[in-house]
């Protein structure tokens, strides 16, 4: 019998060991980007930029006449300069952080940048923060619709070295096209526990905006009108 309870014993420390290990690995998000031009806008408790002079200036990171540095370390952030098409950098005070672009129909890269080899597995594609709020987009990837805010985009498998040999950088790509609204974001994370909802950190993300829209929410009663 003490055999057995001692048995029963490991069996649980094992499980909560586990479990705590669940816990401790939250859904990682992933970087997103459209393949075309766009501006970076950030926080800037997170970074800052510097210019031509400044002896943390790099001209191998310039975008648009600056480098956008982390406070934290003053280094180059690798994976926002994922995306090949930036142009620039904005700072922003309204907690929108990410890719800003113009265009309703375009290439996202979905981006697994890591500090190691890993497999994201279900990866999960969102669409929100529509404007004006309360406006439903029609959506479709790679030419099928999406039904609500969510797209499966598969596993996504990222071994490949970088080429500063850092780290670690695979991509899929999908054809977005969406109608019917002013902005759309897009953010991408891998649903590791399976329940459709993200509990890990800060992810990397994606705005599109129609440019032939206006944006007030007064314009409104317009727009609906153009989409009848």
């Amino acid at each position: 019998m003490r055999a057995l309870r001692i048995g029963i014993l490991a069996g649980l420390v094992v499980l909560l060991a586990s479990s705590s290990g669940l816990l401790a690995n939250p859904d990682p998000c992933l970087v997103v980007y459209p393949d075309a031009p766009c501006t970076y806008h950030y926080d800037p408790a997170e970074y800052y930029t510097v210019g031509p002079g400044d002896p943390l200036y790099d001209p191998l990171y310039d975008r648009g006449g600056w480098v956008l540095l982390e406070t934290a370390t003053n280094k180059v952030d690798l994976s926002i300069y994922q995306a090949p098409h930036i142009t620039g950098f904005v700072a922003t005070y309204n907690g929108d952080e990410g890719y800003f672009f113009g265009g309703t129909t375009f290439s996202l890269i979905i981006d697994g940048f890591s500090n190691q080899p890993t497999t994201y597995s279900d990866v999960l594609v969102i669409f929100d923060g529509v404007v004006p709020t309360g406006c439903v987009p029609s959506l479709s990837v790679d030419g099928m619709p999406v039904t609500g805010d969510m797209y499966h985009a598969g596993d996504l498998v990222v071994s490949t070295p970088t080429p500063d040999g850092n780290n670690y950088s695979d991509t899929k790509t999908v054809l977005i096209d969406w109608r019917g609204c002013y902005g759309v974001r897009i953010w991408a994370f891998a649903d590791a526990d399976h329940d459709h909802e993200r509990d890990g950190g800060e992810c990397f993300t994606a705005f599109s905006h129609d440019l032939t829209i206006p944006v007030r929410e007064t314009t409104w009663g317009a727009i609906k009108d153009l989409y009848r």
